[in-house]
């Protein structure tokens, strides 16, 4: 297929045109990615601040409850011991034998 040169005088003008398109569309293509890489980044950001959070509020849920368990261990040994204490002072100090 030949080209004319009133053809080619076109086709060059035209090739400009298309280039500055296809630049246009490459720079817009290359902002989206720009746009969706920066996007993955706040997400993963929020992310990390809500497992670091529910970490810290897990961390001091299992701390309040040891600490609530060593308590009640605390005042079941005292229990025990002013039970203990009540029962000596009930019993006579002295030997029963039983034949």
């Amino acid at each position: 297929m030949t080209i004319r040169s009133i053809d080619m005088q076109v086709l060059v003008q035209k090739v400009s045109d298309i280039a500055k398109i296809q630049q246009t569309q490459q720079n817009l293509s290359s902002n989206r990615q720009q746009e969706n890489a920066n996007q993955n980044i706040q997400q993963t950001e929020v992310t990390s601040k809500k497992v670091e959070e529910n970490k810290r509020a897990e961390s001091k849920r299992v701390q309040e409850e040891n600490e609530k368990e060593k308590r009640n261990k605390n005042k079941k040994r005292k229990l025990t011991r002013e039970d203990f204490e009540e029962k000596d002072e009930d019993v006579n100090p002295g030997i029963d034998i039983i034949v």
